[in-house]
């Protein structure tokens, strides 16, 4: 399949796009994650902070409750007002101005209960709750956390309900002791749910917060959004299963809508402050965010555009230009000059190829030199080739056939000898096909056959691959005459020549082998030198293929004395049209 091209500007301009774009992705995303981040730590940290600072307000709101649990306790008039039965209403106006009196600064008055041990006398500031009553009688609930803490303010969440509507969800209590160390009875005050609910609405700070005020065992005491939880377990199986949609504990709002979840739990009232922070104002950070890089990243990206053309232009702007010379010179204008005024690599790039035109216009030089050498080459070995011994002897056959009335002799040679003469004289082409060469050694072939008197038998064995490659002239026929005037002519035996052609890995190899007298090593150095006038053209072969092909093609000669020679002609297999 044909690959596309792509312009190097197209490919140089998205790589800047995408070189500028990759990191402002990343950046956008850190600082995506840093600031969502940094979001949380914020409104955890805030919210924490609150939560902390209301439970310390309601601390101190117990302490002063613990203040005025003190303040009754040291009036000599509870313990003799609880101590004898028959003298209620003596002592009920008494002990009702000691508590009013200890509850006048409170905005929001907390219930105050006195009781004797036995639940017989009650001084309440609201109907003493039915749980009161059951817990005292059997000394449950806070009384028994009363009586396991002597001397001590017990502080015991849990949810009591007044009529009309009103709810304390933390009650303290301690015992009342007589002179004689004797507990004769309890005092109680139950924290209304409006003074902690008040404290609480401070920790929001402006978010949508759900709060929700547990004891150890998940029991609901405040839940600023669903008040039905309180009063309830925080775990389903304690919940009503005909009431679960009035009843939906923070597990499941946190499941259902939470982003960030805070904890805090105080050890002093022994509870658990659940915040769970509603994913909307995530959301409208997320937008707000979100448009912020959005417009960001277009603003980056249309400088990002503008930047990568300007770049990617002054990179293949003087690359253009140098491809439009290369084309000038491949179109054989060899007298322009690239601009090579630029610092760069693209400077240098221009400086390397004038450089290159200078030894490329050096280079052409040289091949007219060889080419010159070539043809004066290829004019020797026609001279060598066509030379008048040859004609001489030639003729001498003609004579001789004809006296002896040899018609069709005569005929055979003088038709080979002109196509011998035809292809010497016709020296235009400096290559022609292999079919034509062996044409030719078959013509010449013909010749020394009837002079020799069919003295030797040729064998010829070309591969017909090879037959339309294109090989230079003349580079077969110097060793078939060699073969014949020197190899066979005084050899005693049957003579025998072997011409054979194939082609390997794209390599034409050309073999003449004879089995007459053969030479020794210092004679074929002698031939391969060109110091032999006996030998003709050897030398001037195996040059002209090397300025052809080069070093790695030409002639190879083996031999030995009195058992032949077998001379290898290697040469590229190239066809009509094709170079090396």
């Amino acid at each position: 399949m044909k690959q596309t091209r792509i312009p190097l500007f197209y490919k140089l301009f998205a790589t800047f796009i995408l070189c500028s774009t990759i990191p402002l992705l990343i950046i956008s995303g850190l600082m995506y994650g840093l600031s969502v981040n940094f979001l949380n730590k914020t409104i955890y940290d805030q919210t924490y902070t609150n939560i902390e600072v209301a439970h310390q307000r309601i601390n101190d709101k117990i302490v002063e409750y613990e203040g005025i649990i003190q303040g009754i306790l040291n009036n000599e008039d509870i313990v003799q007002a609880i101590s004898t039965e028959n003298d209620y209403e003596v002592h009920e106006n008494t002990i009702y101005e000691i508590i009013y009196e200890a509850l006048i600064e409170q905005n929001i008055k907390p219930v105050v209960h006195i009781t004797n041990i036995s639940g017989s006398i009650i001084f309440s500031t609201t109907p003493i709750p039915e749980v009161y009553e059951i817990e005292l009688k059997n000394k449950w609930g806070i009384f028994r956390e009363i009586n396991q803490k002597t001397n001590r303010t017990v502080i015991y969440p849990q949810k009591i309900t007044y009529l009309p509507g009103r709810r304390s969800i933390i009650s303290l209590g301690t015992q009342i002791i007589n002179h004689e160390g004797e507990h004769v009875g309890y005092i109680l005050i139950d924290v209304p749910r409006e003074v902690i609910l008040e404290e609480m609405k401070a920790v929001h700070s402006g978010l949508s917060l759900h709060l929700v005020l547990l004891d150890d065992n998940a029991y609901t005491l405040l839940d600023t959004q669903n008040s039905n939880m309180e009063g309830k377990f925080q775990r389903s199986s304690y919940l009503d299963y005909q009431k679960n949609l009035e009843y939906r504990s923070i597990k499941e709002e946190i499941a259902k809508d939470s982003f960030l979840v805070v904890d805090f739990k105080d050890e002093q009232l022994g509870t658990t402050t659940i915040a769970n922070v509603s994913s909307n104002v995530f959301q409208s950070f997320n937008r707000i965010l979100g448009l912020i890089l959005l417009i960001g990243a277009i603003v980056s990206l249309s400088i990002s555009l503008i930047i990568s053309y300007v770049l990617a232009r002054f990179i293949s702007h003087p690359i253009k230009d140098l491809i439009s010379i290369m084309g000038k010179v491949e179109e054989g204008t060899f007298s322009v000059k690239a601009n090579s005024r630029s610092n760069d690599e693209i400077g240098d790039l221009a400086k390397y190829f004038n450089q290159m035109l200078d030894r490329l216009n050096t280079y052409m030089n040289k091949v007219v030199e060889k080419q010159q050498q070539l043809r004066t080459t290829e004019i020797k070995m026609l001279q060598a080739q066509v030379n008048p011994h040859f004609i001489y002897n030639t003729l001498d056959v003609i004579k001789w056939s004809a006296k002896l009335g040899q018609k069709s002799e005569v005929v055979s040679v003088v038709t080979n000898l002109a196509k011998i003469l035809r292809n010497s004289i016709d020296c235009d082409e400096e290559f022609v096909s292999v079919k034509r060469s062996i044409s030719f050694i078959d013509s010449y072939l013909a010749i020394q056959k009837i002079k020799y008197n069919n003295a030797f038998k040729v064998i010829r064995n070309i591969d017909h691959t090879i037959l339309e490659c294109k090989v230079p002239r003349l580079i077969i026929q110097p060793f078939v005459e060699n073969a014949i005037v020197h190899g066979l002519s005084n050899h005693s035996g049957n003579g025998e020549i072997s011409i054979n052609g194939f082609v390997k890995a794209g390599i034409i190899e050309f073999q003449i082998i004879d089995n007459g007298i053969g030479m020794t090593d210092e004679e074929i150095k002698k031939v391969s030198d060109n110091k032999s006038d006996q030998h003709i053209g050897i030398h001037n072969v195996d040059q002209r293929i090397k300025l052809y092909y080069g070093d790695g093609y030409g002639v190879h000669i083996e031999s030995q004395k009195y058992k032949g020679t077998k001379v290898a002609i290697t040469v590229p297999c190239l066809y009509e049209g094709e170079v090396l």
